[in-house]
């Protein structure tokens, strides 16, 4: 018996400290690899990336992904948060955080123990759950049974080295952001704005407490408010034991009216809970994507970027502060212009307001008040300029060494083309018959001449100039056609950085919608330049310029007021030029003042043509009040007069109509060196240049583009009975339209 016993000690013995090894061995294993607490130092939280104006005004949220999931976080510092939020934290999670280094043994097994009795309660610490959701994040997330055994184990050790390195502070700070609060909202900016609508600041006692409560299960006891609240009760109780809060503030807490989003709740006198019903929990849910201001020009913004730095930094690693060039003012001035406007029949409308040195876009308006969907017509319609096309036709005629004196032929004149004879016309029918200078031509928006003088100065360099300002030339191949709009198409973003070459000394500029991306430490990891291509000599450019005031302001003989005396604004000089294709399938003003260049686009999305009443209208009827209610309001308070004029230009008067020298006439700029203006007559066979390499052809042999409406869920054209949050607008050529027709 004596020997029995021997034998089952020395087996016990041997057992136990077999157990011990394997349980140390796996234990080294496990623990071998503990992650350095560098790691914690370089961690980069995806966060929330906030678009602000260029003033620092916040316009909109776009959530970060993370784990295949749109979350909301937003990173704040400790200060940042309402101190009676984070004390509730802190009593609620782990009332002995400021005493304990790291663990903490009591709440560990006490947790255990109500956890068995069903009321679920953590026995982490904040220190440990800092390491779970940081360091150990991706062990978390796997669901093997050694994974979670592995945790534990390393949560202890890496929580001490967490207290020895950081204050109790910056502790708490680094659980506030990184602790989940249900749904998708991620530290305590998120869980403020999900249930509150609020900055972790603005977070009163009552609201800390109620957030506090959810941290162990937020979404079962979100969607449970009666016993939440009585959770609430008991915090509060426990933080006036503890010498947190005074009896009164916890009173003044309990009697609070605190309605969380998606609840509808009564309360008696004392604070007592008298009805609570669950309406909506999704409002919850902080969008992927919150818009506040400016929509289209969000859109846009988030567009480019995901272009110029990569969807990984703006959506995976987020957290970024995207300031724009956004200006709120001339925003509200622009969204406010184009409300309550008597439109055509089912029109759409587009308005870009930039400033024509930089290029940097202060205002943008993408679609028709009301209108659902992102296709923002601003940067994505291509569109027919019309007869806003003709200053850069009367540009290269003056590159030429033209003058707004030089007269060209106005009458019918017809052209061969494989389609046909192509007879154009001017839009009223009518004919004069006989030269009109340049600037009559301009001012009258007369076609022939136009087209004459495409041909006189060569469609090819018409059609080079027309490429470099940012249109789009059908086949890509230059017309005489597009002296007067047709078979080229531009958006009025784009149409807005050519014009801007008439005003900023003869350059295209192109659009810039931000000026500085920084990251959350408030380095600077974007800063785009302004780009320039040259156009025009400074010269050339101020003569279009004066052409283009001449719109405004002249009144041709035999005329009361200019197409355009509805852009007019006083105490500011204004110039510009309105666009009308055919059938008015688009109508266009685009024009400038000193600080701004503007366009503004009226058309149907189907390209139909388009009715007022059962009348055809004109971009002269529609556009110009529209455009100039908008820049009187946006410009309001800022300097006034004109652009600089450049050196080498001389002022005298011409007959508008003839051209001839003429005291009474019009006053206009002319090159210095022309001291006599000579008038080069273009008759129905002009003289071919020398520079001239080939004329072309009359018209493009196809339609460029149409706008098709398409379901996004098929990729087959929409029909009357597609929801309308699955429409998406394409702009495809007209060959590639069937591709969308299915059976």
């Amino acid at each position: 018996m004596r020997r029995l016993l021997q034998i089952v000690r020395v087996v016990f013995i041997a057992g136990f400290l077999g157990a011990a090894g394997a349980a140390g061995y796996v234990a080294w294993l496990l623990l071998r690899d503990l992650p350095s607490l560098e790691t914690l130092d370089n961690l980069r939280f995806t966060a929330t990336s906030t678009f602000y104006t260029r003033d620092g005004i916040p316009i909109a949220d776009l959530a970060s992904v993370e784990d295949g999931r749109a979350i909301a976080r937003q990173l704040v510092r400790l200060s940042e948060v309402s101190p009676a939020a984070a004390v509730a934290v802190v009593v609620s999670e782990d009332q002995r955080f400021f005493k304990h280094y790291g663990i903490d043994f009591i709440r560990l097994f006490g947790g255990l123990y109500y956890s068995l009795r069903g009321d679920l309660q953590g026995g982490s610490t904040i220190t440990t759950q800092v390491v779970k959701n940081t360091l150990l994040r991706d062990l978390a997330f796997e669901r093997r049974s050694i994974s979670g055994l592995e945790r534990k184990l390393k949560e202890f050790p890496l929580a001490i080295q967490i207290e020895r390195r950081y204050s109790k502070e910056e502790i708490l700070e680094m659980y506030l952001n990184v602790v989940p609060w249900g749904s998708n909202a991620q530290g305590i900016w998120a869980a403020a704005q999900a249930y509150f609508g609020k900055e972790p600041s603005e977070l009163n006692l009552a609201e800390g407490a109620y957030l506090a409560i959810l941290l162990p299960a937020p979404n079962p006891r979100y969607l449970d408010y009666p016993s939440t609240r009585r959770r609430m009760k008991v915090l509060l109780e426990n933080m006036v034991t503890e010498g947190w809060v005074s009896q009164a503030d916890a009173d003044a807490a309990w009697r609070y009216k605190l309605v969380p989003k998606g609840w509808e709740v009564a309360y008696d006198d004392s604070g007592n809970l008298k009805s609570a019903k669950l309406i909506d929990p999704s409002v919850r849910i902080v969008p992927e994507r919150n818009v506040r201001l400016a929509p289209y020009f969000v859109y846009e913004v988030q567009r480019y970027l995901k272009e110029k730095i990569g969807s990984d930094k703006l959506r995976d690693q987020g957290g970024l502060r995207i300031i724009t060039t956004l200006d709120l003012k001339m925003q509200t001035a622009a969204e406010k212009a184009v409300v309550g406007r008597r439109l055509p029949d089912q029109a759409q409308l587009a308005m870009v307001g930039l400033e024509p040195n930089s290029g940097e876009v202060l205002a943008m308006v993408g679609a028709r008040p009301g209108t659902e969907g992102e296709f923002n017509r601003a940067s994505q319609a291509w569109r027919s300029p019309g007869s806003a096309i003709k200053p850069f036709t009367y540009g290269v005629a003056l590159e030429a060494g033209w003058t707004q004196a030089t007269t060209v032929l106005d009458a019918p004149i017809e052209y061969p083309t494989p389609r046909g004879v192509w007879r154009p016309k001017n839009f009223d029918g009518k004919y004069l018959n006989r030269p009109v200078s340049l600037r009559y031509a301009l001012d009258r928006s007369l076609n022939l001449p136009a087209i004459r003088t495409a041909e006189a100065i060569g469609v090819q360099r018409l059609g080079d100039k027309l490429r470099a300002a940012g249109f789009r030339l059908t086949g890509n191949m230059a017309v005489l056609a597009n002296s007067i709009g047709g078979g080229a198409d531009i958006t009025p973003i784009g149409l807005a950085a050519a014009y801007a070459s008439f005003v900023n000394g003869g350059y295209w500029v192109e659009p810039r919608l931000v000026l500085r991306v920084e990251d959350n430490n408030g380095r600077v990891i974007y800063e785009p330049e302004t780009k320039k291509v040259l156009l025009w000599t400074p010269q050339v450019a101020y003569q279009i310029w004066d052409m283009l005031k001449g719109y405004v302001y002249d009144v041709p003989p035999g005329f009361r007021s200019s197409l355009a005396a509805e852009a007019r604004i006083p105490g500011r000089i204004v110039g510009g030029k309105t666009g009308t294709s055919d059938d008015a399938i688009d109508l266009w003003f685009a024009g400038a003042t000193r600080g701004l260049v503007a366009t503004l686009w009226i058309g149907r999305d189907d390209h139909k043509p388009q009715r007022m009443g059962g009348i055809e209208p004109s971009s002269s009827m529609v556009n110009p009040p529209i455009w100039r209610d908008f820049v009187e309001q946006a410009l309001r308070g800022r300097p006034a007069g004109d652009f600089p004029q450049p050196s080498g230009l001389v002022l005298a008067n011409f007959d508008l109509l003839t051209g001839n020298d003429s005291s009474s006439g019009v006053a206009a700029l002319f090159p210095a060196r022309q001291v006599q203006r000579t008038q080069a007559v273009v008759r129905d066979a002009p003289p071919q240049p020398t520079y001239i390499s080939r004329p072309g052809p009359a018209v493009a042999s196809t339609n460029a583009y149409q706008t098709i409406a398409v379901d996004r869920a098929t990729n087959c054209l929409a029909s009357p009975q597609t929801p309308t949050e699955r429409v998406v607008w394409l702009q495809v050529p007209d060959s590639r339209v069937n591709d969308y027709q299915c059976n």
